[in-house]
């Protein structure tokens, strides 16, 4: 499965309450512009195998493992794909050899990589140290960093013109208005947590977010 006709949306599930994520994945609509992610939190909480509870629900979807890898990247990849995993998230803070071993191990198992940048100061800089690289470039501003730091909307251009086989996500608080500015400055990918699982009106929240698609 791949990710060939951008811009998405990626739902970022980033629960600990099996509960309430059954009635959230209940309202996503099947969609071939909807990704879907199994959180930190969630993969923290429950295990890799939360990533097949969710398969259970949207069968065809692709899903998101945000494992956030920092060693034994080659490891990470296969227990993620063996859980039906179409990508997974690796930290850009990584050393060279793991995010290597983590874009072998994906390409071995016909599944993505995504190269989270949150608090990376060069993305570029690591992008020239790989021969092969990530299916996604995440530039990521964390939950902690909202109301400090804005987002790195002039990388997103500077990224795609450099290394235009790479696709470029969005996350970080993102809300409507935000959302249109990153994929009017070329963004694949618009990555959506809170804005949509803490809204009372799930589904109208989410096609609110795929209008902009």
């Amino acid at each position: 499965m791949k990710i060939n006709n951008p811009p998405y949306l990626q739902i970022a599930l980033d629960l600990v309450d099996k509960t309430e994520l059954e009635r959230i994945l209940l309202k996503i609509p099947d969609s071939d512009k909807i990704l879907l992610e199994a959180g930190t939190p969630l993969i923290k909480k429950f295990g890799i195998d939360i990533v097949k509870f969710i398969r259970e629900f949207h069968p065809s979807s692709y899903i998101i493992a945000d494992m956030k890898t920092l060693d034994v990247g080659w490891l990470e990849v296969q227990i993620s794909a063996e859980a039906s995993a179409n990508a997974v998230a690796i930290s850009g803070l990584a050393p060279n050899e793991t995010l290597v071993s983590s874009i072998e191990e994906a390409e071995k198992r016909n599944i993505a990589i995504f190269l989270d940048c949150m608090n990376v100061e060069s993305p570029s800089k690591i992008l020239e140290n790989l021969t092969k690289k990530p299916e996604v470039v995440l530039f990521h501003r964390g939950i902690d960093q909202e109301g400090k730091i804005d987002h790195p909307w002039n990388n997103i251009k500077i990224i795609k013109e450099k290394f235009s086989e790479c696709k470029i996500a969005i996350a970080g608080g993102l809300n409507l208005e935000t959302s249109a500015r990153a994929l009017n400055n070329g963004a694949d990918i618009i990555i959506i947590g809170r804005a949509i699982t803490q809204e009372d009106n799930i589904e109208a929240a989410i096609n609110d977010f795929l209008h902009f698609l």
